[in-house]
């Protein structure tokens, strides 16, 4: 059933979904093709949080009382899944993203958000980490100790084992923690930038790629979600067989490229995707932009799959920069 594209100045919440193409042998872990939050029609009573900090609302109000809207949302991230394919999939649901989490890479498949106009900014940045509550819990996290939160980073207890350690984070290959939903996209809420730094939404992301072309695409984004009042972004690691970099003994898998792909709804929808090499070199924005047609091929995964097939094949083979400027 086609759904309707209604402008993105409405605010609601829309859910973008990931679900994952390729394809492999069951096992009793539960493995992926699942969805993830995917555009879909606007509902009237579908908020986004706003600045102070208050849930998010998913697709209408909750079917009772006594559901939150943050249950509201995980209920319906997975009860749209799909198990599929052979790659490891655990859905962790944030307040400002939802993030797949691959305990054989012990990194990410993809981290997917709604950025707005309303929360490319905040008072809350990242050298206030952690943001604590007043009973001593950390906003968003819980309590913490020095086993599982240093420097601002903090392990995700929620991931299933084997995961991310503080201590897999070494210095070899020059590796940095790489956010796939930046703590630029967060400074709204407390709860929103202290879950950024959760080490399931960290990849080992070259230093000069971090801080250089990957963080002017993070800043792109925010202007064009300042330009269009919202944008959907999806982004993660790619990697070649075999693995062939780790990181410390838990053997975090170093990825050997990344994507990202862009959606905007408002006025004629039109979609866009880029691929970085993790890596020192020079890279900019027009030299890896491309169709999302193309990050699919190359990553097995599917993006905005309830878009209508008439649109979802013209904005996914386009690759035109100019669009967005």
């Amino acid at each position: 059933m086609k759904k309707a594209i209604v402008p993105i100045s409405i605010i609601v919440v829309i859910f973008v979904f990931v679900i994952i193409k390729s394809c492999g042998s069951e096992t009793t872990e539960r493995k992926a093709r699942r969805n993830i939050p995917q555009p879909t029609k606007l509902v009237e009573n579908s908020v986004l949080p706003d600045t102070d900090g208050n849930d998010i609302t998913i697709i209408g109000t909750p079917d009772t009382e006594q559901d939150t809207p943050s249950a509201n949302m995980e209920e319906k991230s997975l009860d749209l899944a799909k198990i599929m394919d052979s790659r490891p999939e655990q859905i962790l649901i944030r307040k400002g993203y939802s993030t797949s989490y691959n305990k054989e890479t012990k990194c990410p498949n993809w981290v997917a958000w709604c950025l707005t106009s309303g929360h490319t900014d905040g008072p809350f940045t990242r050298k206030g980490v952690p943001y604590y509550s007043n009973d001593g819990r950390v906003e968003g996290i819980g309590y913490v100790t020095q086993e599982t939160c240093r420097n601002g980073y903090f392990i995700d207890l929620e991931a299933n084992e084997p995961r991310q350690q503080l201590s897999d984070w070494t210095r070899d290959y020059n590796m940095s923690h790489g956010h796939m939903c930046p703590a630029g996209d967060n400074k709204w809420d407390k709860a929103a930038m202290n879950q950024s730094f959760l080490l399931t939404n960290m990849c080992p992301q070259d230093e000069k790629l971090n801080g250089g072309a990957w963080k002017k695409l993070e800043e792109k984004c925010r202007t064009w979600a300042n330009l269009y009042g919202g944008i959907y972004i999806v982004a993660g690691p790619i990697y070649y067989e075999p693995i062939t970099r780790t990181l410390g003994e838990g053997k975090i898998a170093v990825p050997d490229a990344f994507f990202k792909v862009v959606l905007c709804l408002e006025g004629t929808p039109k979609a866009i995707g880029f691929l970085y090499k993790n890596g020192p070199s020079s890279q900019s924005i027009k030299d890896c932009v491309c169709s999302i047609d193309s990050v699919e091929e190359l990553t097995g995964l599917d993006f905005f799959t309830s878009l209508p097939d008439d649109i979802e094949d013209v904005v996914e083979s386009d690759a035109n920069l100019a669009k967005w400027n």
